[in-house]
């Protein structure tokens, strides 16, 4: 899927944060919001108790993803925020996570995004949009130039990436119900987990299908219906990325057409340069 860019955030600028010591066992320090990060960070009166019930579940020793479990334990997560619906200074978290993310002592580290939570929790079909466009709108800024050369989201080869870090997405918000595993506060929260989170650093190779299966054992204990039938393995065959972001709280699969498009600033640029050279022939003739 396809579309032309729509810069809803404004572009970003490629500036990499200061290097920085983040305490692990000082969750505020490593707040990401823009460019600025731990003290220098302003923190709504909301995140804590959001951060709280999130760090409450996570570390409950049945909680189905022990790889989320063992990141928060190490403080090998960093976290922003979003008040109310202004996501403006989401592309610069996203750019700040990633320079992070591509250093060797923060290559484990996920992102965590918690959205203000809402006076009254929205449909889930209302936060599926949220999501996706959300997730859209970073792909239409991102400053990386070759995100317009990713694979379309229906091949298997397709994961979101930001500034260059592929990474899976998990929306967890209040209305799943059932699959309480994606219900993880008050509000909406986006995770952000790099794919050199599943990668053994000491083999160098992809976590081991073992570990990945355990995960959904736990999952048909902690939730209250199976695991979704979408759920799969990055680079199998037939297994596609996007449908395991957002679930439904039943099971029922995702759609045929995939709600994320593909970019094509690059060329819609090339299109728009090779017009106007014409145009200036013609004009010469």
């Amino acid at each position: 899927m396809e579309r032309g860019n729509a810069g809803a955030f404004g572009e970003v600028r490629d500036s990499r944060p200061d290097p920085l010591a983040f305490e692990a066992g000082d969750w505020r320090s490593r707040v990401i919001a823009g460019r600025r990060t731990g003290a220098a960070v302003s923190i709504p009166a909301w995140l804590a108790t959001s951060y709280s019930t999130l760090r409450a579940q996570v570390l409950d020793p049945a909680y189905p993803c022990f790889f989320g479990t063992i990141a928060e334990r190490r403080g090998e997560m960093f976290y922003s925020f979003v008040n109310g619906k202004d996501t403006c200074e989401l592309p610069a978290t996203m750019q700040t996570f990633a320079t992070l993310a591509s250093q060797p002592q923060y290559r484990r580290n996920n992102l965590a995004v918690f959205f203000e939570p809402d006076a009254q929790p929205l449909s889930h079909s209302a936060y599926r949009e949220l999501f996706w466009a959300i997730l859209q709108q970073l792909h239409d800024v991102d400053p990386d130039a070759r995100a317009d050369e990713q694979p379309d989201p229906m091949e298997e080869a397709w994961e979101f990436s930001y500034a260059g870090v592929q990474m899976f997405v998990v929306c967890a918000c209040p209305s799943f119900r059932a699959r309480r595993s994606r219900n993880l506060g008050p509000g909406m929260v986006l995770l952000f987990q790099p794919r050199s989170v599943f990668v053994d650093t000491i083999t160098n190779k992809v976590i081991g299908r073992e570990a990945r299966n355990e995960v959904r054992k736990r999952l048909d204990a902690w939730d209250e219906i199976p695991a979704h039938p979408d759920l799969g393995f990055f680079g199998d065959p037939g297994n596609l990325e996007w449908k395991q972001y957002f679930l439904e709280d039943a099971n029922v699969p995702a759609g045929d057409r995939c709600p994320f498009l593909k970019r094509m600033r690059q060329t819609h640029e090339r299109d728009h340069a090779a017009a106007a050279a014409n145009t200036r022939e013609e004009e010469g003739a």
